[in-house]
């Protein structure tokens, strides 16, 4: 087996889409994932795990909050612009992000943003399991979410 046939097979695993943010220094930063899981409920608490080579893993490391924002079968747009390094600079544009009181950008229109304060970081291959014990949720109205399969994001029918 291969790093390749592993890929190829995870495809075929349907994934929720959120996108995860925190800040690096002042400014805000956020990537688009697939990779979240609850993993307890006392204390309440997140699991992301993140490429240690990915543009944000420096600041997730660095900081004291992160939020993860689940998103809807509306936030295509949302998903494509925080997974594009091309259109890094219209990530957080318009009226959907807000600060939480804990200085961490949450997206308001997402089926449900969680706001969590970073526990522990275990490294394991490539990726850092961030582990967020959860502060805050902010639940939306939406009709469903946004799923990744295959390569391509869909919703559910």
């Amino acid at each position: 087996m291969t790093s390749q046939d592993f890929r190829a097979a995870m495809r075929r695993l349907p994934a929720g889409v959120s996108v995860i943010t925190t800040v690096d220094g002042t400014a805000p930063v956020g990537m688009t994932v697939t990779s979240v899981s609850s993993l307890s409920a006392d204390p309440p608490s997140l699991l992301v795990c993140v490429n240690q080579s990915g543009s944000m893993h420096a600041a997730l490391q660095e900081a004291s909050h992160f939020t993860v924002n689940i998103l809807a079968s509306d936030h295509m747009e949302t998903a494509r612009q925080f997974a594009d390094p091309a259109l890094r600079d219209q990530r957080f544009s318009g009226d959907d992000w807000q600060m939480d009181e804990a200085g961490v950008p949450y997206f308001a229109p997402a089926q449900a943003s969680f706001v969590c304060r970073l526990a522990e970081k275990v490294h394991f291959g490539t990726h850092t399991i961030c582990i967020g014990e959860v502060e805050r949720i902010r639940s939306a109205e939406n009709d469903g979410p946004l799923i990744y399969f295959d390569g391509a994001y869909r919703e559910l029918q």
